[in-house]
């Protein structure tokens, strides 16, 4: 292989894009074929698989029939240049199983540069309404891609960036577009270095259980300043995720906890990620906790926030638990019916005198009665999603920089640590779809419509203020730190005592 130090770029044909119309543009989704160059330059030439195995959903090529058609261009001086297929409608960008796929065929062939155009068909399947999106892929890093655009007859150029194959031949596209601009904590922290004490949130640690509707939270921390994060989370992304999770049609398929690891390394190539694909349930035992969060845990345990951002009530309740037995900082976002409304229950060790089982005293009644919850995240709208990331946000800053320097959000927990259950007002209606009034005595109707943000005064669960019992967590004593170490297994959270 050669070193190739200019840039690569590439023309496709009118021709060529004619045969694309009549064929790929005037089917469903999806179908596909290949692409070749008689000149390193032009993309002349175009192959319609008309045997591939399609489903409109799905498209294999038939390689029995395009591997002779490849050969028989290469003895013709015809150089194989890429792949071309159709996507459902909105799906304008390569999958992982495309990405996977053409990574094999790069190495296979050992080819320098890989095209892949991506074809939105019109649905009156008129070639001449279908759109073509360019990508490109490096050999270095066959699972990234370059993003030229949309291309058509009026505008058919696209170029690879210059790149010297020789050096960066082990690099990933990453790190060679970070030659070009290299990475700088200092530019990233710029515009908010008189907001946040850098050193601080540098040591912090986020470990977030659940990564889908929280993508858009982990990365604003990100972005924030925190570089060192824990993500756990068993599921990979299908298809239903992108309508109300910050994903796209490539990361269907991937698992959740790595594609948000390679978003959080494309923001802060420094960062720290530890990604775990689990559930955290009854098998994992408090000491496999430990070694999960490391030595962090019992060195300075008030540097880690505990993200209970699970739909499992079960898992949230564990994590509290755990919160509470190794002191740490502890958030639990969670979204209503429909986005309605969300709540965000948070505690800190020392500062807020309920725990998050006192908060929630409702709902771990509600769970110890046998209730199954059957919420899902039908007719949630993204917005909502975006608008309680916004606020978990803000909480997770201000636990995680309590009493750090001279910030907005040092103190700010001390105002609100009897407070600690935010409800979001998300929708006109919400009183009435919930059954609760608390938006209307807490805000004026004069002035409110929705959007809102109420926080609710909290008292420890115990007979002295007025319960039937006291809390089985924490006992009601007002003092969070007294549970620390003092919980045998967290296992037993369940079963409505320590």
């Amino acid at each position: 292989m050669t070193t190739k130090k200019e840039s690569k770029p590439y023309f496709i044909t009118e021709e060529v894009f004619s045969q694309i119309r009549e064929s790929i543009g005037s089917c469903i989704p999806e179908t596909g074929g290949i692409l070749g160059s008689s000149d390193g330059k032009h993309i002349d030439y175009f192959y319609f698989d008309k045997t591939a195995n399609v489903t409109g959903a799905t498209y294999e090529p038939d390689c029995n029939e395009l591997n002779p058609v490849i050969r028989r261009w290469h003895e013709k001086g015809i150089e194989f240049v890429g792949f071309i297929h159709s996507h459902p409608r909105g799906a304008i960008k390569p999958s992982n199983p495309d990405n996977l796929y053409t990574k094999k065929i790069m190495k296979a062939l050992d080819m320098e540069y890989f095209v892949s155009l991506i074809v939105q068909v019109h649905r009156s399947l008129k070639g001449e309404k279908a759109k073509l999106f360019a990508y490109g892929y490096y050999l270095a890093d066959p699972s990234r891609y370059f993003e030229f655009g949309r291309v058509d007859e009026a505008n058919s150029g696209f170029e690879f960036p210059a790149i010297d194959l020789d050096a960066d031949r082990n690099c990933s596209y990453q790190e060679t577009l970070a030659k070009k601009h290299p990475f700088s904590k200092d530019e990233l922290n710029e515009r908010n270095k008189k907001l946040f004490p850098e050193d601080a949130l540098a040591r912090k640690t986020l470990a977030v259980f659940g990564t889908g509707g929280s993508i858009g939270f982990v990365l604003d921390m990100a972005r924030s300043g925190v570089t060192n994060f824990i993500l756990v989370d068993g599921d990979k992304f299908e298809p239903h995720n992108m309508s109300n999770q910050r994903v796209t049609y490539g990361d269907i398929g991937k698992s959740k906890v790595e594609a948000l690891k390679e978003r959080i390394l494309n923001i802060n190539m420094e960062a720290e990620v530890r990604n775990f694909c689990e559930f955290l349930d009854n098998s994992i035992t408090d000491e496999d906790f430990e070694k999960l969060i490391g030595d962090q845990l019992h060195k300075n345990s008030k540097d880690i926030l505990i993200c209970a951002c699970t739909d499992r009530f079960e898992a949230q309740a564990r994590l509290a638990a755990l919160a509470m037995k190794y002191g740490t900082p502890f958030m639990a976002p969670q979204i209503y019916a429909g986005g309605v409304g969300a709540e965000v229950a948070f505690s800190y060790p020392g500062v807020t005198p309920s725990c998050p089982r006192c908060v929630l005293k409702s709902r771990y009644d509600a769970y110890k009665n046998g209730y199954k919850n059957t919420v899902t995240s039908e007719c949630t709208p993204i917005s909502a999603i975006t608008h309680a990331n916004a606020l978990e946000g803000q909480i997770a800053l201000m636990l995680l920089l309590y009493h750090e320097g001279d910030n907005r959000y040092a103190t700010m927990l001390d105002k609100v640590s009897n407070r600690n259950l935010a409800l979001i007002k998300m929708s006109p209606d919400a009183e009435n779809v919930l059954g609760i009034n608390l938006f209307h005595d807490a805000v004026d109707d004069t002035y409110s419509f929705f959007g809102e943000v109420v926080w609710i005064p909290q008292v420890p669960v115990s007979e002295a203020n007025g319960f039937d019992e006291d809390c089985p967590l924490c006992h009601g004593s007002g003092d969070l730190t007294t549970l620390i170490g003092k919980i045998t297994d967290t296992r037993r959270c369940m079963e409505w005592k320590e």
